[in-house]
């Protein structure tokens, strides 16, 4: 088994403050004596930097995979050095994710994650987000257990339709928390059926999507409030390539590579984005429904579903500025890959 893992990170883009690295540490044997990672940093010449790199185990079938925490913004192809190896100690705090199980929200058993940048509710039978609220408290989701577009239609991602599978309020799956712990929280749902199947992780700064299994052709939607209620004047919506529109204007087409949106509220200088991460050339759309709720989804027309492919990834998340620019950079870096390169000791 190695004593240590050396690792470097680089990234093409800027990376943010509080931004969580995750690396697979191979031939990784568990040793009780020694139950938690010691991560440090160093500088090129292999000086500490940083003795206590707040960090967290995360063990799965397929071994263990080390995740750490860059507490400070990246430049742009920087290149950062780290030492891993297991510990006796507990791993220093910075606790950035808090992990609530057992609570009834909406009428239904959920998990309430808790972050820096938004509060998560995650129906457990339903499989979907509920509710994702803001550092004002505001809901850019807002399900309730009634009605349509003032309640039961909303939520993230609510991928299978007619099934009502991965859709809060739904009744056809079964969820479980994978990991947990101050850093990142992993969630595995499935239909009771066994026919659907995907992964959420949630980062202090953003949650990403795995869809791992499907049975038909489906879709992403954001269904929801922007800034908490629906403005369609004053709310509006960007994408890629900078294009602008009121959130009253509908409309259908291929977005552009790279392949993300964000919503706007009047109100506030925050925007939630979503982002596919793999480029297609499917249809997505957007409508306002019954001065209610957004209807956007990746994958959509109409009541017609584009998307196949598995493993396909989807990150969402809250940035707390409408410059665009500085929302294409922050969008860039949650969804690129980070460049790391490993040697076992």
């Amino acid at each position: 088994m190695p004593e240590c893992w050396n690792i470097v990170v680089r990234s093409d883009c800027a990376l943010p403050k509080d931004f969580v690295i995750e690396h697979r540490l191979e031939r990784f044997l568990p040793d009780p004596q020694r139950p938690h990672l010691q991560v440090a940093e160093m500088d090129a010449a292999g000086a500490v930097v940083d003795p206590f790199v707040p960090s967290q185990l995360d063990r799965d079938a397929g071994g263990a995979r080390a995740v750490f925490l860059l507490a400070d913004a990246t430049a742009a192809a920087c290149a950062r050095y780290f030492r891993i190896q297991q510990s006796e100690g507990e791993p220093p705090g910075k606790e950035l994710i808090e992990c609530r199980q057992g609570l009834v929200y909406q009428e239904q058993e959920s998990y309430l994650i808790s972050t820096p940048s938004a509060s998560y509710f995650y129906h457990v039978r339903g499989a979907g987000f509920a509710s994702m609220i803001d550092r004002e408290g505001k809901d850019w989701l807002s399900y309730r257990p009634h009605g349509g577009s003032d309640g039961a239609y909303r939520g993230i991602p609510n991928l299978a339709h007619p099934e009502n599978h991965f859709h809060p309020g739904g009744d056809g799956c079964r969820s479980r928390i994978l990991n947990a712990g101050p850093l990142k929280v992993t969630i595995a749902s499935e239909s009771k059926n066994g026919k659907w199947a995907c992964r959420w992780e949630v980062f202090p700064t953003h949650a990403r999507l795995t869809v791992l299994k499907v049975d038909h052709p489906y879709w992403f939607l954001y269904e929801g409030t922007p800034g908490g209620a629906l403005d369609e004047q004053g709310d509006y919506c960007v994408i890629s390539d900078g294009s602008r529109r009121a959130l009253s204007e509908s409309w259908a087409g291929t977005l552009p590579h790279p392949e993300w949106i964000y919503f706007g509220a009047s109100n506030l200088n925050r925007v939630l984005f979503l982002a596919h991460h793999e480029a297609d050339q499917h249809i997505d759309s957007y409508w306002p429904m019954e001065g209610n709720m957004t209807v956007f989804g990746f994958g959509r027309d109409g009541l017609a579903k584009f998307m196949t492919e598995t493993p396909a990834h989807f990150t969402i998340g809250f940035a707390e500025t409408n410059a665009f620019h500085a929302v294409e950079n922050l969008i860039g870096a949650l969804t690129q890959p980070v460049l790391i390169s490993a040697a076992a000791q």
